[in-house]
């Protein structure tokens, strides 16, 4: 078999093919006329569609899509929308290592009146018995939404489960496992949430553009869970303007 060594290496570092062919051929189509009419139509109108052209004709070039790729599901969310019952499924692993021992990170976990210290959109967590508690959040629209969830695991020092309750009208489920880090660095902490979005798939990628993927989302909550339980508090814009000022020689 003829090898092509040009072409294998960028197997590995170009996006895998999400579009099929008779899209290609669309988006190539698309993409000469776009050009075409952006030719004779010159100026800043033509400019921009000579952009519009060249993103079409990419697309159909490469055969993938970014946008595609936004709404499409993951072969694990499938699997998980599928088990649970869901229309659709967004799903994210994340992880941090944190310089406490575990049972100090679990201890925090456990008491769900502290996570809306670092979970930036809960305002509140409220204990209703030692497995349920009753959740208010807020959304990017500004409104908030409520529902109660159950732990369904809970291991110390080790791992914590948990779901929404089947009534919920956000349906969500997700771990966290506490282990001891390489060279008693502490904790590593792992998070893996799950969430039916609203909407669907278009709910998805609305979520992405407005900045609030869950993969962001957990990653920016577990920076702050580790600025908490490592220094006491998580700074906000005010106190990092404060600390810049502060940082700044006196002027002569």
């Amino acid at each position: 078999m003829q090898r092509h060594p040009a072409r294998d290496a960028l197997q590995g570092v170009l996006p895998a093919r999400n579009l099929g062919d008779a899209e290609r051929m669309a988006s190539g189509t698309a993409g000469v006329a776009t050009l075409l009419w952006a030719v004779r139509r010159g100026g800043v109108s033509g400019g921009l569609a000579a952009l519009a052209g060249t993103a079409m004709l990419a697309r159909a070039a490469s055969g993938y899509c970014p946008v595609t790729e936004a709404t499409s599901a993951k072969p694990a969310e499938r699997r998980i929308a599928q088990k649970q019952g869901w229309r659709s499924a967004a799903a994210v692993v994340r992880s941090v290592t944190i310089a406490r021992p575990p049972e100090e990170v679990y201890r925090f976990f456990r008491d769900v009146a502290k996570l809306p210290r670092f979970l930036q959109h809960v305002q509140q967590v409220t204990a209703i018995d030692e497995t349920r508690s009753h959740w208010v959040v807020r959304t990017s629209l500004g409104h908030t939404i409520e529902w109660d969830a159950i732990i369904t695991e809970d291991r110390p020092n080790e791992r914590i489960g948990w779901r929404s309750v089947p009534e919920a009208d956000i349906r969500t489920i997700g771990w966290i496992e506490f282990r001891p880090a390489p060279g008693d660095r502490g904790t590593e902490v792992r998070a893996s949430i799950a969430y039916e979005p609203p909407a669907g798939q278009l709910g998805r990628l609305v979520a992405q553009l407005w900045g609030e993927s869950p993969s962001r989302q957990a990653y920016d909550d577990l920076r702050r869970l580790k600025q908490v339980l490592e220094t006491g508090e998580v700074p906000t814009p005010a106190m990092r303007r404060a600390d810049a000022d502060a940082a700044m020689p006196a002027a002569a």
